[in-house]
């Protein structure tokens, strides 16, 4: 029997590869949401050991080819960006990405009966959609989400046309922090101002406090991907002198990513190999495990000398519905989840002395840290859960159909 729900197109670079995957879910997770009302075609890049098509969850997902599988390994375990500054050889198989991903949209508004394409990134979905909505006799209503990395980032001169193009031509623009909309205006200063609609967090049964797990004394912990935004290396470099003062300090860094090597050398060269260990990448289950059981999540964030920085830091959040206490850089984008000494600790992007002050007064006061927990739960659990992500998001669907 056929959906009388509208149908929508989702089209992510960034989504589960299998059941259990550790790529980034917050696609998948806001579409899990959307299915409620809306029957969603999911278009996603094919890789080694995905399946071409299937059913995930009430979910149609379709994996475009664009290139001999052992070639398709230009997306995923670390974002396009870092896969083409690590190899300068997947510049080869760029050309194929897009045009493989354009022609399958193709495809799929020939075949369905699409009312919304929902774009994950400027670059290349959104651009992709408008150019296959040029070519379809099916012509769709588009909605565009930037992420940070596509905005801040990207900066040749042939990226910054490409999405000014967008943000001119899509129906409606969405962004996941209030930082972003100024960067839109900067982009195209006569565009609409967009709407902000973080991605959610599952702070109901995945992100969760648990007052059996005891936390660690001396434990610090990094959740994300190793690319240089990320600023894990000035953490690195103020941890001799947290460790001069408390001695038993482990930091332990899930992700992985191009940078590892860099930052391994790092550790290597400081002397503090034996306080560190690089988990690679978890699943969510096994981050929740270390949130719960950290005395201190640190996200260091830095602008990236590309000009990338983070677009709302969901890692930070995952924290935080843990119950556990958060050590963030100050930038513009944290501004809408972070409220200093109330909801967690600033500290200024790349300074290592006031990332060593911060943490070592926050490792001699846990009833600091057990105050901050707190009200981070509480404030987080208002803005980011799911449902409200979602409502959000399907109110914005609605009025495109």
């Amino acid at each position: 029997m056929q959906s009388h729900k509208p149908t929508i197109l989702v089209l992510a670079s960034t989504f589960p590869r299998w059941k259990g995957d550790t790529e980034p879910r917050f696609v998948y997770d806001l579409c899990l949401h959307l299915k409620e009302k809306f029957t969603v075609i999911v278009l996603a890049p094919h890789s080694k050991g995905t399946q071409s098509t299937e059913n995930m969850d009430g979910l149609s997902i379709i994996r475009y080819r664009y290139a001999p599988e052992k070639l398709e390994t230009l997306a995923y375990e670390g974002g396009i960006t870092a896969k083409l500054k690590s190899n300068k050889l997947n510049y080869l198989t760029l050309p194929f990405f897009f045009f493989g991903q354009w022609l399958a949209i193709i495809k799929i508004l020939r075949q369905h009966p699409v009312k919304v394409i929902h774009a994950h990134w400027l670059i290349p979905q959104g651009f992709l959609a408008l150019l296959a909505r040029i070519f379809s006799s099916n012509k769709p209503t588009i909605l565009c989400t930037s992420h940070g990395g596509d905005l801040y980032g990207l900066n040749d001169p042939i990226s910054k046309v490409i999405k000014r193009y967008v943000i001119k031509n899509v129906e409606k623009m969405t962004v996941v922090s209030s930082a972003m909309q100024n960067e839109i205006l900067k982009l195209v200063p006569e565009a609409s101002l967009p709407s902000v609609a973080p991605m959610g967090t599952d702070l109901t049964n995945l992100f969760t406090p648990d007052d059996s797990v005891q936390r660690e004394k001396y434990q610090l912990l990094f959740v994300g991907r190793l690319v240089e935004k990320k600023g894990l290396v000035y953490l690195l470099k103020a941890l001799p002198e947290i460790i001069s003062k408390f001695p038993e300090i482990q930091l332990r860094i899930a992700g992985s990513g191009p940078e590892q090597q860099i930052l391994e050398k790092l550790a290597e060269s400081l002397k503090i190999q034996q306080h560190i260990q690089f988990l690679g990448r978890l699943s969510h289950s096994e981050l929740v495990t270390e949130y719960r059981k950290a005395t201190l999540s640190v996200f260091p964030f830095i602008q990236a000398n590309n000009g990338d920085i983070e677009g709302l830091g969901l890692v930070m959040i995952e924290a935080m519905g843990c119950g556990c206490p958060v050590v963030v850089s100050d930038i513009d984008a944290v501004q809408d989840v972070l409220i200093d000494n109330q909801t967690g600790v600033f500290i200024l992007p790349k300074e290592t002395k006031i990332i060593t002050d911060k943490i070592n007064n926050l490792l001699s006061d846990p009833e600091k840290r057990m105050q901050l927990a707190k009200q981070a739960r509480k404030v987080v659990l208002e803005k980011f859960s799911w449902e409200e992500s979602a409502k959000q998001y399907a109110s914005s669907i609605s009025r495109l159909i």
